[in-house]
């Protein structure tokens, strides 16, 4: 039976029709679920968005302005006023945040069921694929090893030629006689390129080679800093390490290097 799947898999047979296949595309019941949950218990809530927010394209003759565009912020009552309207958004706020959450309730536990029965399959075929990966693995290194050992004779036997004919030309001054009547040395073997570990091999639908992978381990993070510290991802996660200091300590240790400032802002509640 395994065979057979293994060979219906290889055939790349269609996949079957899903479940429910014949309800709305979800691009189409989302949205609806979505608005009849909102309005539920607020039958005026969109009109209210468009009251206080505006309504249509803001670059268009058609926009109707909302509470929100014609606000002013002049004195102590305007403050008072926007604060006001701040709360009133706010509290909108939580309303679509609390709807998102109840609509997408089932099909965020619909996708960790998904994602479960996935990834124990996945386990357990990536654990078989690292096990022989490893084989191929230890197999690679051994030829490796063989290169290495084959060069380390091949030093071994260049310095055993040159210690012996030291010590025949030093016989030979021992004995009155030029050293220039011994023959000239040989010239050493060529190193030998390296030889590919092994492949590429074509074997039942697979292409199999190898190569060298180069892996790091920090030793020293400060030293290592040097060679990355203008790399853009380094940068930005500097950024949002400096940020979280400055927020922790209130902007009061100074910083060589960074400019901190306050700014004011105001919170509703």
């Amino acid at each position: 039976m395994g065979i057979t799947t293994a060979r219906k898999l290889d055939d790349e047979a269609p996949a079957p029709a899903p479940r429910d296949h014949n309800k709305p595309p979800l691009e189409e019941l989302i949205p609806l679920e979505f608005r009849e949950q909102l309005t539920a218990e607020h039958p005026d809530f969109l009109v209210l968005v468009d009251n206080r927010c505006g309504a249509g394209d803001r670059n268009s003759e058609a926009y109707q302005t909302g509470e929100a565009d014609r606000a002013k912020c002049v004195d102590q009552d305007t403050y008072e006023r926007c604060g006001k309207l701040a709360k009133k958004l706010r509290a909108m706020e939580q309303h679509v945040e609390a709807t998102h959450t109840v609509v997408k309730a089932p099909y965020l536990q619909g996708g960790r069921l998904v994602d479960a029965e996935k990834n124990a399959l996945l386990g357990r075929i990536k654990a078989a694929r690292d096990r022989v990966q490893a084989h191929m693995d230890s197999f690679l290194e051994a030829e490796r090893e063989k290169q290495r050992q084959a060069e380390r004779e091949r030093q071994a036997e260049l310095q055993r030629q040159e210690e012996e004919r030291r010590k025949a030309a030093e016989l030979l001054r021992e004995n009155g006689i030029s050293a220039d009547v011994l023959p000239e040395a040989p010239p050493p073997p060529p190193l030998a390129a390296p030889a590919p570990l092994a492949g590429p091999v074509r074997t039942d639908g697979a292409t199999i080679s190898s190569g060298i992978e180069w892996r790091s381990q920090v030793t020293d993070y400060a030293k290592a800093f040097r060679k990355v510290k203008d790399d853009a991802a380094v940068r930005e996660a500097i950024d949002k390490a400096i940020q979280r200091f400055v927020k922790a300590t209130k902007g009061q240790v100074a910083i060589p290097g960074v400019t901190i400032t306050d700014h004011a802002r105001a919170s509703v509640r």
